[in-house]
């Protein structure tokens, strides 16, 4: 019986399960910047890593994902009342986008609309989601953009882990 090998990180504790991984200071913050870069720009977090080649393609991939879901009339996601767990993860999800998700919402709709519930919304985010149900309407791939716009929010989200993971040691850049 062969005995399993050990992965860097970690001693094999009895039983065969791997210890906790201790991070020292260092190490955190390399991956909290590394993650905060890929927030602000999608790849921007490889890049800081030392993954250039990585970063423009996943740049190249998250951004084709994002105009993509644009071209086809997709919405960015608010948080509607009768689904309130799964739209708050779709526009959590929005939001991962980085710090043009806003800049996109009040482009979009002129206004950071972020509630879909009408009565209890003000003048200028109301007709931000009548803005919203117009674009919806009339445009027969819109529940497609939306998919693609969420697609992009979730790919960067693995995008900052996988920063996350080289910039601690846990997983090589190439």
């Amino acid at each position: 019986m062969s005995t399993p090998a050990r992965a860097p990180g970690g001693k094999r504790e009895p039983g065969g399960t791997k210890a906790p991984v201790r991070l020292d200071a260092s190490q955190i913050g390399r991956g909290l910047a590394a993650a905060a870069a890929g927030w602000l720009l999608p790849g921007l977090g490889h890049w800081v890593v030392g993954a250039r080649g990585k970063a423009l393609v996943f740049f190249a991939i998250v951004t084709a994902t994002i105009t993509t879901g644009f071209a086809l009339g997709g919405n960015l996601s608010v948080v509607d009342p009768r689904t309130p767990v799964i739209s708050r993860l779709q526009v959590a999800t929005n939001l991962a986008l980085g710090p043009v998700e806003p800049v996109m919402r009040a482009v979009l709709y002129g206004s950071l609309a972020y509630r879909g519930d009408e009565s209890f919304v003000p003048g200028p985010q109301r007709r931000a989601l009548e803005l919203r149900r117009a674009r919806a309407l009339g445009r027969p791939f819109s529940a497609f953009g939306t998919t693609y716009l969420l697609t992009a929010g979730l790919l960067n989200i693995l995008l900052l882990l996988d920063a996350w993971d080289i910039a601690i040691g846990r997983k090589s850049r190439d």
